[in-house]
């Protein structure tokens, strides 16, 4: 019976990823901040209000995912989630906006970690454990679709109106939430319930004071996750200054958003061609290709150059993961996975 329910996480944790990332106004959202009176500054001051909301919750969320379950925090995550992306349906005004940045940080804060944890836990479980690598690519594989399929839509609705994908948005947000009430949390893998203080030096060993090569790991995931994340959010920015049609945003985002998924899923493959340290080289090139692309290049080729990041993207997110994940006890993934995060 148990043994069903762990082969059962394993759909659900790639549908729950799916729509996660099923973000239609994700594509157009900058745009949209733009019609809305923001200046392009102001924009990217949502992003920093978003990123300080990030660093304040999530590696609390994190240990507290470990310390009281990852099921409930996944569901308390994804009902505060879907909130933040209905009060961004109805925003008008930079305080709207800041307040929507906040509420979804805390949102993805308690999410975060937590299905990569319940995953590996799964599989360790079922004794699948030569087959991390491939799940993880599989779980990024529907994260990404996901969100191409939702940039594809979310292109078409604003032709019709640029307020269309959030207010959409504002009613898939919720699908996750049901998801996440299905899910099997494996037993047994939760932090001790006694001193926290203990658990946080226990934690701090195991992440920094036990192998050098782990704490390289988490240090090239938050580096290589930064560098293309800052990227992500020019790219808009980017295409309009080129005079690409809003109503073209869809695609492209849903092209990058497909680059990442295709690299996802050969990465393992990629890896054992070529070797983990040709892969690290790789994955450390691509973000400057990307930028100097950005940077020197117009047209085409700057367009072009711009790929670097989703190919990168997807290396990082299976190769340094799987690295993080296979090399933490199982009881405070999630931590593990929230420090990478954050």
């Amino acid at each position: 019976m148990q043994n069903q329910k762990l082969y059962d996480n394993l759909l659900k944790l790639n549908l729950y990823a799916f729509f996660l990332a099923f973000l239609v106004v994700m594509p157009v959202i900058v745009p949209f901040f733009q019609a809305k009176g923001l200046s392009l500054s102001e924009v990217f001051s949502l992003q920093g209000i978003f990123g300080i909301s990030l660093i304040c919750f999530d590696l609390p969320a994190g240990y507290i995912a470990d310390y009281l379950g990852r099921k409930k925090m996944m569901i308390i995550g994804s009902v505060i989630t879907a909130i933040g992306y209905s009060i961004l349906s109805i925003s008008e005004t930079f305080l709207h906006f800041a307040i929507f940045e906040i509420v979804v940080g805390l949102g993805l804060s308690f999410q975060s970690g937590c299905d990569v944890a319940i995953l590996y836990n799964s599989i360790e479980k079922l004794s699948l454990v030569g087959s991390k690598t491939k799940f993880l690519g599989s779980r990024i594989v529907s994260n990404t679709t996901g969100e191409g399929i939702a940039s594809l839509l979310g292109g078409a609705l604003v032709g019709i109106s640029l307020s269309l994908p959030a207010q959409i948005n504002a009613l898939t947000a919720w699908l996750p939430v049901f998801i996440a009430c299905t899910i099997y949390d494996p037993p047994g893998q939760n932090l001790p319930k006694g001193s926290h203080l203990q658990n946080f030096r226990n934690i701090s060993k195991a992440l920094f004071g036990h192998s050098r090569l782990l704490s390289f790991v988490i240090l090239n995931f938050i580096f290589y996750s930064f560098a293309t994340y800052c990227a992500i959010w020019s790219l808009q920015a980017y295409w309009k200054e080129r005079d690409i049609s809003v109503q073209h945003f869809g695609y492209l985002w849903a092209a990058n958003s497909f680059t990442i998924a295709l690299i996802s899923f050969f990465a393992h493959r990629i890896e054992k061609k070529i070797g983990s340290a040709k892969v690290i080289i790789l994955v450390s090139i691509l973000p400057v290709v990307g930028y100097l692309g950005m940077g020197f290049l117009g047209g085409l080729l700057g367009l072009i150059s711009t790929v670097a990041f989703p190919i990168c993207r997807g290396l990082n997110q299976v190769i340094f993961q799987e690295a993080i994940n296979s090399r933490v006890p199982a009881e405070i993934r999630a931590t593990a996975n929230s420090i990478a995060s954050l």
